[in-house]
């Protein structure tokens, strides 16, 4: 779709070649008369897509765009399938197995506080994943990415989990996002539009500078911006500010589908956690 400033260019020059066919043509011939319509056609779906700019642009299925970080309350994200609710979509049923292995890592992360009690169940993270890759049986890692299919799907928080894109056109916005959920997850309540991220000059890559507010007092801290990878030391640097009276730690888990999922657990329990889930080898890490 090309731009406004695109659009205006092109509706001035054909009003022009319009205005010029009519002043120095006349009488019009068939080529005058079909250059005539042409320059006339143009102006006007010009004038639509200056009036109209959204028409043609959203296919069904296709989620368009990240939602607005200013919203005083997290909105609900737009559906990526038909616009219907994910409850509408027939995908089947899980296998007793999927089943299984999906409630026990949301025990596991229930048992260490990574999630409340009942805020997840089983079902809905099958759904999830099936929405997002439909037929794909669940093992553990797609488990674990499920809760990001899920929150992707409309629910923006999930306990105490974080979602981290793992490739993606980093800029501002996403990194105040990134900072707000990662200090929501320790207690405290910062919104994006709390949030200061001021990048390397000029467009370039290096170190950034992220400051919020904690308790009336503005907190800064730095990491390394990349353009398309998330920032490796920033939620390490976010974890030194957890609560005294509610200690986390944020651990770190990658199930191979593009999105690093985070947690803020009850400290000291990483270990219960990675033995409480079906995997041979320890599927979170000390962020």
């Amino acid at each position: 779709m090309p731009s406004n400033r695109e659009l205006w260019a092109g509706l001035a020059f054909f009003a022009l070649a319009a205005g010029a066919l009519v002043l120095f043509r006349r009488p019009f011939d068939v080529v005058g008369w079909a250059g005539l319509a042409g320059c006339v056609a143009f102006v006007v779906l010009a004038c639509c897509g200056l009036v109209k700019p959204d028409i043609g642009l959203v296919k069904p299925g296709i989620q368009v765009g990240r939602r607005e970080i200013d919203d005083p309350e997290t909105p609900e994200r737009p559906w990526t399938i038909g616009d219907a609710p994910l409850e509408d979509i027939p995908i089947g049923d899980p296998l007793p197995d999927e089943l299984c292995i999906l409630e026990t890592t949301i025990a596991a992360l229930e048992a260490v506080g990574g999630l409340e009690r009942g805020e997840i169940d089983a079902r809905s993270l099958w759904r999830a994943a099936q929405r997002l890759d439909p037929g794909r049986p669940v093992g553990i890692y797609e488990a674990i990415g499920s809760f990001a299919a899920l929150h992707d799907d409309g629910h923006p928080r999930i306990g105490r989990l974080i979602f981290v894109p793992a490739h993606t056109e980093y800029d501002a916005p996403l990194l105040a996002e990134i900072t707000a959920c990662t200090l929501a997850s320790l207690g405290h309540a910062v919104q994006p539009r709390d949030i200061t991220v001021t990048l390397p000059p000029e467009g370039n890559q290096g170190t950034a500078r992220v400051a919020f507010p904690i308790e009336g007092r503005t907190r800064t801290v730095n990491c390394e911006y990349l353009w398309k990878y998330p920032p490796a030391d920033l939620i390490p640097a976010l974890g030194r500010f957890g609560r005294p009276e509610d200690p986390r730690d944020l651990v770190c888990a990658d199930p191979g589908d593009q999105t690093l999922l985070y947690a803020a657990i009850r400290s000291g329990s990483l270990m219960e956690l990675n033995h409480r889930l079906p995997a041979a080898d320890d599927l979170f890490h000390e962020a």
